[in-house]
């Protein structure tokens, strides 16, 4: 008994030390999680302490942010501690399915036995490993372990997986990131745009370039797009509450993003006449 407890204390080590092996539990355990959400939702990493989840669509992604507490309070219990502090939710369009059934290497996926078996000295190489292991038992056990990790990463590699040059994950996408890294890429280009626009509402597609490597044009339109609509609905806001002077420099705002406008008193007529539909469309509803 007191082996078994020592085996249980070396896996609850690993999961206070490994960001990753968090992820992957939080992804084995998303249905049991998220329950009927399961196929409409993702997670995607863990940085200090939040947890970040796409979404299929904005109503989920509302339904999910009033329910993260009892989200968070499962993850914990899962990783048995206090790991998971907050749940960011952004609206995406990976469907998990797809992120399982596709991207990445799954656990019920069953490639030839006989192409994954170990060369004597693969296996010499994963004893030496655990040499320094002195409980015999717990010794086997994390070379069995090891054994049959390494086994089903050569079966892996040779359908098709590669490692994901990020993280390391064995993946099968067509480039060299895994679906996870792909979005955290998109995600820090994302914000790294808003950020600009934030700063500078005047920001060109050009002057874009130099902050965000290889940026298209699409991805420029796209994000002064959201830019654009997170302004006005933060007008709209303001308008609803009688807020309307909050409202009139967020359209101004508004305005510089999406007209390139630097006259401010065209800029603030504009911002005027469109407060003026917003009110008439707020009293129509």
């Amino acid at each position: 008994m007191k082996n078994m407890t020592s085996v249980k204390e070396i896996i609850e080590e690993a999961v206070i030390k490994s960001k990753k092996l968090k992820e992957a539990m939080i992804r084995a355990k998303w249905e049991e999680i998220v329950e009927g959400l399961f196929f409409k939702s993702s997670p995607l990493y863990i940085k200090e302490g939040v947890l970040y989840v796409t979404v299929e669509s904005s109503v989920l992604l509302q339904h999910m942010y009033m329910n993260k507490n009892n989200y968070i309070k499962r993850i914990n219990e899962i990783l048995k501690g206090n790991y998971i502090g907050d749940m960011i939710f952004k609206v995406g369009k990976i469907p998990l399915e797809e992120y399982f059934k596709e991207n990445i290497a799954s656990e019920t996926e069953r490639p030839d036995e006989v192409e994954a078996a170990l060369s004597p000295h693969e296996y010499k190489e994963l004893e030496k490993s655990v040499e320094n292991i002195e409980n015999k038992q717990i010794k086997d056990k994390v070379l069995s372990l090891k054994v049959q990790s390494l086994k089903r990463e050569k079966s892996l590699k040779k359908i098709g997986y590669k490692y994901c040059s990020e993280c390391g994950i064995l993946h099968k996408n067509s480039g060299n990131l895994c679906t996870i890294c792909e979005n955290k890429r998109h995600i820090k280009r994302e914000e790294t745009l808003l950020k600009l626009f934030r700063e500078n509402p005047y920001t060109t597609l050009k002057e874009a370039e130099k902050f965000i490597d290889k940026l298209s044009k699409e991805e420029y339109d796209k994000g002064k797009e959201k830019k654009l609509d997170k302004i006005y609905k933060r007008a709209e806001f303001a308008i609803k509450d009688g807020s309307i002077e909050v409202a009139r420099l967020e359209l101004i705002e508004y305005f510089k993003l999406e007209t390139g406008e630097k006259e401010i008193k065209r800029i603030t007529e504009k911002a005027d006449n469109l407060i003026e539909l917003i009110r008439e469309k707020l009293h129509r509803r």
